[in-house]
């Protein structure tokens, strides 16, 4: 991290006039020129918000567990000007997921072992808390490819295609994180800059975002219950929501190379939609059970809303750009949402590629 935070500081910056950004940027590259942009974000947190307030992580099982998550994306992204208006970009993430878990050393009560006991008993047949392993946390995020196009002075529309590469979290880990939705996304973008008196960034953005249909195993129990019996597991037909996100950032430039500014993120997304992926798959589930289950009960909490605040610096210069932003999730309504710390890096550089 030290090494990455030297080099978004060293980097050599874009000719004056051009601001570095911390959020989705209007501009495109030249004409046949390659734009790399290498922007590592760090991800973590300790609790949630919940319909019954912040709580941290797992605060609803029967024993004290402590619970840190964290998610390092790290992608590289190649755009391509096919005239000084039109790009076409790959992106390509690498995610780590990582979780330290431990159930507390309680003297006073057997609740922590009686809940080891619980998890790995065949009933529920969960894997036990405990740390990520290493040789578990390197995984292909879902990759995305993007056209843009500049459009009046100051603004871009663009129209992305979220490709179904990474993986989801596994129903037999209670704290385990996907490194993707693993479902194709259709994104659809509008972005707006003004520049005020020479040092006043102003940059608003847009997206509007349709999840289509995907399939995914789930134990068929209410979101808010973490013990669910193994019997519940199916496979389900899942249409996620879609969703729509609204970023704004205003940005002070100091001078020709350095700036700084807030960034305020806001987004919202429908509730999810889960149905069986077959008759069969719900009479074999109302057998295991007992009682017939609707995939329905899957929905509620899968709606949510979020913001975000933050803050950003940049560095500008005759050969690429740097950025750093730290932002925090200060409110969340829905189902369990990660109260979410986030660092970000943005690195980039243009060069003509023949």
């Amino acid at each position: 991290m030290r090494t990455l935070l030297l080099l978004a500081l060293v980097i050599p910056g874009l000719p004056p006039g051009v601001s570095a950004q911390a959020v989705p940027r209007t501009d495109t590259p030249r004409g046949g020129t390659l734009r790399v942009t290498f922007d590592p974000v760090v991800s973590a947190w300790d609790n949630e918000f919940t319909p019954a307030g912040k709580r941290p992580i797992g605060a609803s099982l029967p024993a004290r567990v402590f619970v840190h998550a964290e998610r390092r994306v790290t992608p590289l992204t190649l755009e391509f000007g096919l005239t000084n208006r039109i790009a076409l970009s790959a992106r390509v993430p690498l995610v780590r997921t990582m979780v330290r878990a431990v159930i507390a050393n309680d003297t006073t009560t057997s609740a922590d072992s009686a809940l080891a006991a619980t998890l790995a008993d065949s009933t529920y047949a969960f894997s036990p808390i405990t740390n990520t392993r290493r040789g578990l946390t390197f995984f292909s995020g879902d990759a995305e490819v993007q056209a843009k196009v500049r459009l009046w002075a100051g603004s871009a529309a663009l129209v992305l295609v979220r490709l179904p590469t990474g993986h989801l979290d596994s129903p037999h880990n209670l704290f385990d994180l996907s490194s993707g939705d693993h479902q194709t996304d259709i994104e659809a973008g509008l972005a707006q800059e003004v520049t005020v008196a020479g040092r006043l960034w102003l940059n608003a953005s847009v997206r509007a975002t349709q999840q289509r249909p995907g399939t995914r195993g789930r134990r068929v129990a209410p979101q808010d219950s973490l013990l669910v019996p193994i019997a519940a597991l199916a496979n389900l037909a899942w249409d996620p929501g879609d969703a729509l996100a609204l970023d704004v950032a205003p940005m002070y430039r100091f001078n020709k190379y350095f700036g700084a500014g807030v960034t305020v993120g806001y987004f919202t997304k429908q509730r999810d939609h889960y149905t069986f992926a077959s008759a069969a798959d719900s009479v074999a589930l109302a057998t295991r059970l007992g009682s017939p289950r609707s995939a329905s009960v899957l929905d509620a909490g899968t709606a949510e809303r979020r913001l975000r605040l933050g803050v950003a610096v940049t560095y500008v210069g005759p050969n690429g750009e740097g950025a750093l932003s730290f932002e925090q999730t200060v409110s969340g309504v829905g189902g369990r949402i990660p109260v979410t710390s986030v660092f970000r890096i943005v690195m980039r550089t243009s060069h003509w590629p023949f």
